[in-house]
């Protein structure tokens, strides 16, 4: 049964959340660009260094919940596009923007996204022992890079220039017409552990040059919600899908294929774990800090269908018309249809490596309520979603006065750009109410210009004991 079109795996991206793959879910690291290996303590470490739980500084316990991150970056649309994209996606496209938009995010690394929701997360110190975490989150990393004939075809359809060639609809492949081509995205829920302490120091006890060294590991429970890939390269056609039912997901009519029902609290489509492991050395005032995070799959084992390479089909069974909106989810039904691009059939179980990444960062307490830092940030594997290059932040965080907060700085890369994060606490109030709210760059709201980075980072409760 023929099935879906290459390009509306984008589909699959907007019908949970519309998502900098740096991990910017704290607005205190979000409003330093990414700055935490040495500036973050207590449950905040968890996932960056997990070595940061044995440091004196961190409360006897501290808690938190429901703090949220999102993060949507293109190199396709303007600010105001992209801005139009999340807060108007139901907005009718003319026959002029779709034109525009084929153009736009032809040959272009289109759309970058993360999304991270932390449930429940807290950290607590047992003396002599050292420091333990935990913490409960939904992660969503997404990308999209479309070459000049998926992008035609997914705004255009059948009226795409590819279609007018007699010739190319007789002897080229999918993974031909497509090559260059890749739309990846997975969400999955983690549970991490984190534990971490001081294993030895030397330089005297009363000396404040004493050099201090840190450990830390971190495991993670990973039950996997959803994930779709599709990649043609060099010739070659690769994809498959596995999603939990809660997707709401219309399949169409494929052969041999029911999907299974998904209920609870963790409605999996298939389970891993993870590994994050941290070092740290204290200097004084001066803590320099190295972690590789995220050291893990995800095998993905239901609801599982792998796709195939096929000619590219001619006009008589193609009759697709090019998206309408940027609202996909409510056109999953003429995109999961028999008039398809690629042929999809049920598949065994597969498995998807993690993003998973070096961090390598110095953090300087210069007094009681200022902090300088600076993060390097690099991808330890090819995964779509990860880092395409090193990413690099340098920010400040200020205490103006024991219930407000500012940081700010600049961060970027090749892929990003140079942006200026920002962001402010207001707290606490009745001890337990935190308000910090920041964004990964000021520039995309003031400039207007190419290449935007549209991002929140919000927390509202923290409950600290010294």
């Amino acid at each position: 049964m023929k099935k879906i079109l290459f390009t509306s795996a984008i589909l699959l991206l907007a019908t949970y959340f519309s998502f900098a793959q740096v991990d910017l879910g704290l607005p205190g690291a979000t409003g330093m660009g990414g700055v935490a290996n040495g500036i973050v303590k207590d449950w905040e470490c968890i996932g960056v260094n997990p070595a940061n739980l044995g440091w004196k500084s961190n409360h006897r316990f501290s808690m938190s919940a429901l703090i949220f991150g999102i993060s949507v970056q293109s190199s396709a649309l303007d600010y105001s596009q992209l801005k139009a994209a999340m807060l108007h996606p139901a907005d009718t496209f003319s026959t002029a923007n779709k034109s525009n938009f084929a153009s736009l995010f032809s040959g272009k690394d289109g759309l970058n996204m993360q999304a991270n929701l932390n449930w429940l997360t807290f950290s607590f110190v047992v003396p002599k022992v050292g420091g333990f975490a935990m913490n409960l989150r939904d992660r969503t990393y997404g990308n999209v890079t479309l070459n000049k004939n998926a992008s035609d075809i997914l705004f255009l359809g059948i009226n795409a220039p590819i279609f007018q060639d007699t010739a190319a609809l007789r002897t080229q492949d999918i993974s031909t017409v497509f090559d260059g081509s890749k739309v990846s995205y997975m969400h999955y829920r983690e549970m991490n552990i984190s534990y971490g302490r001081k294993i030895f120091s030397f330089g005297g006890i009363m000396d404040s040059n004493a050099v201090s060294i840190y450990g830390g590991i971190g495991f993670k429970y990973l039950w996997g919600l959803g994930n779709f890939q599709m990649i043609a390269d060099n010739g070659v056609l690769t994809g498959h899908s596995s999603f939990s039912s809660q997707y709401g997901i219309n399949y169409g009519n494929v052969q041999n294929f029911t999907p299974q029902t998904s209920a609870g609290l963790f409605p999996s489509v298939g389970n891993g774990s993870a590994l994050d492991l941290g070092i740290g050395v204290g200097v004084g005032k001066i803590k320099f800090a190295f972690s590789a995070t995220d050291l893990g799959k995800i095998t993905w084992n239901k609801n599982v269908l792998t796709a195939q390479d096929t000619l590219l089909p001619d006009t008589s069974r193609f009759n697709y018309a090019g998206i309408n909106s940027w609202d996909l989810s409510k056109q999953a039904k003429n995109l999961f249809n028999d008039s398809g691009l690629v042929k999809f059939k049920p598949g065994s179980s597969y498995s998807t490596k993690l993003p998973a990444k070096f961090r390598m960062g110095v953090g300087y307490q210069i007094a009681k309520r200022l902090a300088l830092g600076a993060d390097l940030v690099m991808p330890l594997n090819n995964d779509p979603t990860n880092l395409k290059n090193a990413y690099f932040a340098i920010g400040t965080k200020i205490e103006l006065a024991s219930n407000l907060r500012i940081c700010f700085g600049v961060a970027g890369n090749s892929t990003y750009g140079v942006s200026v994060p920002a962001g402010i606490t207001f707290g606490h109030f009745f001890r337990v109410l935190e308000l910090g709210i920041a964004t990964n760059d000021l520039l995309t709201y003031i400039n207007h210009g190419s290449n935007p980075n549209i991002s929140f980072a919000m927390a509202l409760f923290r409950f600290n004991v010294r």
